[in-house]
């Protein structure tokens, strides 16, 4: 419904009557191109509360208009208590432009919105029960429905989440005391080329899950993808904020000449992408090569000391072939949420040999070891798409795990690690899911071994420039 003035007023004679109830610190946390996560924590008298929040279904592209949800949960970051009775606006923007603005409640401290996109802008219906104290929409089963024009095309949907009160229906803030969160929850952008490439067409597809697809060109005396999207490289607007860029490539296996491979160079604004910031993916679809750019927060403050703030792109590049193909110690998972260290004992991996791999899952955004028991899917595969390794259902006990895995031949092999659920304090929370990617180079020289071969080089070169003399006796 288009905010009415009349319920404005009522609602503002309510909050006058109680805000002098409830005097809070006032707080504001920022989240930036994710579908999932828990946002800082603001201060709640003696308590520290975040916000977690979600889209369902987590992909979401420009392609399809489906219903979505949007499910959030208010609770102690101290012990993950959920704070009960609560009251608050959600106010949906895209592009600055007002999308919709509603009052929630919910008792539980659970509320899903369920947003059925309308091509009606400006407009906007709430359907449940009105919770009479403040008036906020409400349903007994923790879910109401928005008819809105939200989530009908790719980009960013800026969510700003103001809490009224808590603890029950008359407990309220302080006017200007409210503690409000932002999140910028994206929308895949799906944009659609054909590379020509010697008399030969490809259709490409590139979905954004940050922001839209512009100047999109290849250059085919390099066998070189460039393509840019909007992006403000301005640190004082992210660096105190959760921050996250996905962008897929999908290419034709049938375009031999750029996906015949298992190494690629990628860049954004001329920085080169290592180890988990580009994950190569063969085979989730039989004809297609899947690439993803994986960017968090902190490889963007590192681009972005040498990038200028008045920058308002963000330029990538892909070209097939790297010289120096290296086996991940860190992958992170396709939506940012968690980050997977890698130890491989013995460093050096040989074909036929058992080496252990140590799993340790992080928080991708906080930094902090996985407190919890994360239960996840191992699979290694060869460049045939045969499993070298496949295991379901292992448990990171305390965010740690270790697998014994014997490499029959050399090779260099795709990893995915699948992530199902994470149970902390007996509660199993599968919200935050994600596949991780990353190479494994069988035999991988370790330091020493790279350095004897430099020696060995070395020998030879010299050996050919001033060959040894022997005496004849």
């Amino acid at each position: 419904m288009q905010f009415i003035p009349s319920k404005d007023i009522s609602l503002l004679v309510t909050f006058t009557l109680f805000s002098f109830l409830v005097s809070f610190v006032s707080y504001e946390a920022y989240g930036d191109g994710l579908t999932m996560e828990i946002l800082p924590p603001a201060s709640l008298g003696d308590r520290q509360a975040s916000l977690f929040i979600q889209v369902n279904p987590p992909i979401l592209t420009s392609d399809t208009t489906q219903d979505t949800f949007v499910k959030l949960r208010l609770f102690d970051a101290n012990n993950n208590q959920t704070i009960q009775s609560n009251s608050f606006f959600v106010e949906v923007k895209k592009d600055d432009k007002l999308l919709m603005r509603e009052l929630f409640y919910t008792k539980s401290g659970f509320l899903t919105i369920k947003f059925k996109p309308t091509d009606t802008p400006g407009k906007w219906q709430a359907y449940g029960d009105i919770e009479p104290t403040l008036g906020g929409w409400t349903a007994t089963n923790d879910e109401v429905r928005v008819d809105a024009p939200v989530f009908l095309e790719g980009g960013l949907y800026h969510f700003e989440i103001k809490f009224i009160g808590v603890d029950a229906a008359k407990n309220i803030f302080a006017q200007g005391n409210e503690p409000t969160f932002n999140s910028y929850l994206s929308v895949g952008d799906v944009f659609k080329t054909s590379i020509k490439y010697q008399a030969k067409s490809y259709d490409t597809e590139i979905i954004s899950y940050y922001d839209r697809i512009k100047d999109f060109k290849f250059d085919e005396s390099k066998n070189l993808i460039l393509f840019s999207m909007p992006f403000d490289w301005d640190v004082s607007r992210f660096k105190n904020q959760n921050i996250f860029v996905h962008e897929e490539i999908q290419i034709p296996k049938s375009f031999k000449e750029f996906t015949d491979t298992n190494t690629f160079t990628a860049k954004v604004n001329g920085f080169p992408l290592v180890g988990r910031m580009l994950a190569v993916d063969p085979y989730s679809k039989e004809d297609t090569l899947i690439l993803h750019y994986l960017i968090n927060k902190n490889d963007i403050l590192g681009m972005a000391k040498n990038i200028s703030p008045d920058t308002k792109s963000m330029d990538f590049t892909l070209t097939p072939g790297f010289a120096d193909a290296q086996t991940s110690t860190e992958i992170l998972t396709d939506f940012g949420g968690f980050r997977a260290e890698l130890e491989w004992s013995p460093a050096d991996l040989k074909a036929n040999t058992k080496t252990d791999l140590k799993v340790t899952f992080h928080d991708a955004f906080s930094g902090g070891q996985v407190t919890g028991d994360v239960k996840y899917d191992l699979k290694i595969l060869d460049k045939n798409g045969n499993a070298a390794f496949s295991k379901t259902d292992l448990d990171a006990i305390g965010g740690v795990d270790t697998q014994s895995i014997t490499f029959a031949n050399d090779d260099v092999y795709t990893m995915e690690i699948d992530i199902k659920s994470i149970t902390i304090n007996q509660k199993t929370d599968s919200s935050r899911l994600g596949i991780a990617r990353g190479i494994v180079v069988v035999p991988e020289f370790g330091s020493i071994a790279i350095l004897v071969f430099i020696i060995a080089i070395g020998i030879i070169i010299t050996t050919r420039i001033a060959p040894i003399k022997f005496r004849t006796i």
